[in-house]
């Protein structure tokens, strides 16, 4: 494949020359096999070989990051188109058995509704229109993890990884990264999880990031810009000036959460617009926008954010703040507002059809490994499906996988291809159980 051929010298590293499994394994990811695991892969591409691709994704010593760096850089040449482009991040649970996956845990799973045993990550996703591409990802650590020196290095988590970060740190640290790389998105997007973080928003607005975020009904907005004291009037008892602003006493500006709000104006002051266009048709909504104003203790000034609440058919509100104050169309904060529909469309086609969820690793290595490719994966996908639309508009990430399922080589299906195919698999979980017998424990001697 000529993609696969631009990011070739990634995969020659340290005298190993890789780039024969990359292919084969990026081959299976984009091929129509129900699992799409090293096994599976192995049995369905031409020429593959098990151990090889084996090694090439546990623990071969290619750089992920460097792989992830040129993602990110052609998506933003494919899709990077300044205004119309976003930069979405969320978050998406792998769910697992037993302890040893790296960064498993009992956690929140959005994948299953309910807290789960799974790994959770988060993942940058850059996207124009119905075009998107996952150009970053973080493994997040549990503080479980990062605490448990032995449990590290069996997972083989590199020493300068083991430090806990927080999931909104995650997101601002490849925010920081894409705009270090040069990414022209117009502005982040993101659901409540992280839009209900004030500090995060904060940030990515102290670094000239504009952001679309969701929050939670919760969240509390002030209706006009609060009155502050001055820290030179505001003093402390001790003689000490204060570090921060306090309210002053004479401020009369109303503190309400958004659904105290919406519930006393959203009736009197909502539109009914389109805000994207779905394989339907149009879809419609109503929707109300609003000035408000954000401030809390140990802030230094207030930030004037604007209000955009949708009311969906159901009868559900979705709250959004966003520091793009100069737009004057609401139709425009209505598109906007739905953009990170996106990324949840990005989880739905690399898990569905490119292999995402079906990996069969546990080690930090590993993982970084597969997610990488299936972000090449996806990447291809999206171009293919871009450079076609004008010939073939409603051509899907499927499709593509069965014209490439046809075109690229697989192993044939012969009877004894098929025998043999079977014997080798058994050769294989024979050599497995084998190693799990050697190395089981033996109970003490009573």
């Amino acid at each position: 494949m000529d993609f696969c051929g631009r990011y070739s010298h990634h995969f020659v590293q340290q005298g190993m020359n890789s780039v024969g499994h990359a292919r084969h394994y990026l081959s299976g990811l984009l091929g129509t096999q129900r699992r799409k695991n090293i096994e599976s892969i192995h049995n369905d591409v031409a020429d593959s070989d098990y151990q090889g691709m084996e090694q090439f994704i546990s623990s071969s010593p290619w750089s992920h990051r460097a792989v992830m760096e040129q993602v990110a850089t052609d998506a933003g040449e494919l899709l990077g188109e300044g205004k119309e482009t976003g930069l979405y991040f969320d978050e998406s649970s792998f769910l697992k058995k037993g302890k040893a996956s790296v960064g498993v845990q009992r956690q929140w799973s959005g994948r299953a509704g309910k807290v789960e045993n799974c790994q959770v990550a988060v993942f940058a996703c850059l996207g124009r229109g119905e075009h998107f591409a996952i150009s970053d990802f973080r493994l997040y650590l549990p503080e479980s993890w990062s605490d448990d020196e032995a449990r590290c290095d069996k997972a083989k988590i590199p020493r300068d990884q083991r430090e806990y970060k927080p999931k909104w740190r995650l997101a601002l640290e490849m925010a920081r990264e894409a705009r270090a790389r040069g990414s022209r998105h117009g502005w982040i997007g993101m659901d409540s999880l992280y839009g209900s973080n004030a500090r995060l928003l904060n940030e990515l607005e102290d670094m000239g990031e504009s952001f679309v975020a969701d929050v939670n009904k919760i969240t509390k907005v002030w209706l006009g810009e609060p009155k502050l004291e001055p820290l030179e009037e505001g003093s402390a008892r001790n003689g000490r000036p204060r570090k921060w602003p306090r309210l002053h006493v004479g401020n009369n500006v109303r503190y309400v959460s958004l659904e105290k709000l919406v519930e006393e104006e959203f009736a009197q002051g909502h539109r009914k617009l389109s805000y994207r266009q779905g394989q339907k048709g149009e879809l419609w909504t109503r929707l109300w926008i609003r000035e408000v104003w954000c401030w809390e203790k140990a802030w230094a000034k207030p930030r004037k954010r604007k209000l955009i609440v949708r009311r969906d058919l159901d009868g559900s509100y979705k709250y959004t703040l966003t520091n793009l104050l100069a737009e004057k169309n609401w139709k425009r904060y209505g598109w906007l507002q739905g953009q990170r529909f996106w990324i949840e469309q990005a989880f739905h086609e690399a898990k569905s059809q490119l292999g995402m969820a079906q990996y069969q690793v546990r080690v930090w290595q590993g993982w970084h490994h597969h997610m990488a490719l299936v972000c090449m994966a996806l990447l291809l996908s999206t171009k293919l499906r871009m450079e076609a639309q004008k010939e073939t508009p409603l051509l899907s990430t499927r499709d593509i996988t069965e014209l490439l399922d046809y075109f690229l080589p697989r192993k044939g299906a012969t009877e004894d291809e098929v025998l043999a195919r079977i014997r080798e698999r058994h050769k294989q979980r024979q050599r497995d159980i084998d190693r799990r017998k050697k190395h089981k424990p033996t109970l003490p001697e009573i």
